[in-house]
Parts: structure tokens; C-alpha cells; sequence
């Protein structure tokens, strides 16, 4: 999961470096920028469900299930936000408003990459906590 963090940050990264440009790149590459990032995020998103959050929620420990919990709860908004733009923001969206585009991806990127920084910093060495108890 560290992996898939480390991918995230990389993709967006790239990601910011070209909506700072003045002008859309070609469509071919924003689009597989656009793919690559949502099957990595969409695959960790499952992994934290599947395998991530029930364990956390099943550890025992009431402290680490609340935490899981409100992080579990908090992802689903940010998920949703994040279909949602790519939803709102087609190919033939954003040629006709790379600003519009560059300033909502912008917000996007700014709470992936918030998200991240918090599940690395807060949630996963709770992980780490359980398998040195195991």
C-alpha cells in the first residue's frame, strides 16, 4: 500500500506539473496520465477496503478501530469528489476550459495528496503497530 502511495504522489506530481503549463497538453498524453492515475487510485481504494480497514476495525483495540472508522467515513466523501470531477471533466470539457480544468484538478490534487500524507503519518503505523503485537 506504501507502493500505491508512492505511485499516487508520483502521478499527481506529473499531473501538476501540466496543468501549470498555459495550454492543454495533447489529449493522448492528459489521458493516459488521467487512466494511469485513476486504476492506481481505484485499486488501492479497494485494497484499503478489502483488506486495509477490516483489519484495523477488527483489531481489538478501540482507539484503532475509531481512527480506522473516521478515516474509512472521511474517504468515501473524497472518493466521490474525485469521480465526480473526472465525470465533469471529459476531453471535450477541458479543451474548451483548460483553466476551468487546471483550477478544479488543482483542488483535487491538493486533497489526494492531503489524504496521503495523513493515511501514511496517522494510519499506517497503526498497521505497523499490529503486526509487531502479532
Amino acid at each position: 500500500m506504501r507502493d500505491d502511495h508512492a505511485e499516487l504522489i508520483r502521478l499527481l506530481r506529473r499531473l501538476a506539473e501540466l496543468i501549470d503549463q498555459p495550454a492543454a497538453p495533447a489529449q493522448l498524453e492528459l489521458f493516459e496520465l488521467r487512466r494511469a492515475l485513476s486504476s492506481t487510485l481505484i485499486a488501492h481504494l479497494k485494497a484499503e477496503d478489502w483488506v486495509l480497514y477490516p483489519r484495523l476495525l477488527a483489531s481489538g483495540d478501540a482507539a484503532i478501530a475509531a481512527i480506522a472508522a473516521a478515516f474509512n467515513e472521511e474517504m468515501g466523501g473524497l472518493a466521490s469528489a474525485y469521480v465526480a470531477h473526472t465525470d465533469m471533466w471529459s476531453a471535450s470539457a477541458i479543451a474548451e476550459d483548460w483553466a476551468g480544468y487546471c483550477t478544479a484538478t488543482r483542488g483535487i490534487i491538493d486533497a489526494l495528496t492531503n489524504r496521503i500524507t495523513r493515511e501514511n503519518r496517522e494510519l499506517y503505523p497503526l498497521l505497523d503497530r499490529l503486526d509487531r503485537a502479532a
